[in-house]
């Protein structure tokens, strides 16, 4: 839960219950990408049931963002904070949308993978490998994501914002990296697993881009309940 002496800040109930319920964004998340790192295995014959699980998280996460959306719209929001809160909720759910595609796509390729010869397969282990790296930097990003929702500390706020774009640069070297390797194979390598492995890592890279906006967005609105 956002912590107690953040909400005593906040005059409007509409607005306590929201911010609330942010965390379980933060949590679903994790879970999904948790379940991504799994997947990331070409000789897991688990793909499809974990993709289900994913596909149920997102959605829930969408259950969860209507409810908001109605409490936000519903007169219970103050008018100065709406806007920042309904692009703030977006965006949560956007990360659930996002390792949902992601999940979709590792087990549509997996389906084919008897079509590929033993070249393509190492290149797609090489590319499986480093986003599931990814995805533990996907983890790592969230867990600062809970500690931006749920602390109020200014510093506190501020090393975990500062945590998160240390985690996204990262990220965004090895999906360059990645990227710059496909394009070096692009000769070799079936156009299929060329396209997959180069929307795979943008997608992932994307994940931790959300994180770092919630984490910018929360900061945004701290500021505008406490000024």
């Amino acid at each position: 839960m956002v912590n107690s002496k953040f909400l005593k800040k906040i005059m409007v109930v509409g607005e306590k219950s929201v911010l609330q319920q942010l965390a379980k964004y933060a949590d679903m998340a994790t879970a999904s990408a948790t379940f991504l790192k799994e997947m990331f295995s070409l000789e897991d014959e688990k793909k499809a049931s974990i993709n289900e699980k994913i596909k149920q998280i997102e959605k829930d996460a969408d259950e969860l963002s209507m409810s908001m959306r109605q409490q936000i719209t519903g007169g219970a929001i103050s008018s100065n904070l709406m806007d920042d809160l309904i692009t703030l909720v977006e965006t949560c759910d956007d990360l659930l949308d996002k390792s949902y595609y992601i999940s979709r796509e590792v087990k549509r390729i997996h389906e084919n993978s008897h079509k590929f010869d033993d070249q393509s397969r190492k290149v797609m282990r090489k590319g499986y490998d480093i986003c599931s790296k990814m995805a533990d930097y996907t983890v790592d990003a969230l867990k600062d994501v809970k500690i931006v929702l749920d602390s109020r500390d200014s510093k506190i706020m501020a090393d975990a914002r500062a945590r998160i774009e240390v985690i996204e640069e990262k990220v965004d070297d090895l999906k360059d990296n990645l990227i710059d390797e496909l394009y070096n194979e692009a000769d070799t390598l079936p156009y299929i697993i060329f396209i997959h492995l180069t929307e795979l890592v943008h997608k992932m890279d994307d994940l931790l881009d959300d994180c770092e906006d919630i984490s910018d967005l929360v900061h945004t609105i701290d500021v505008s309940i406490t000024r």
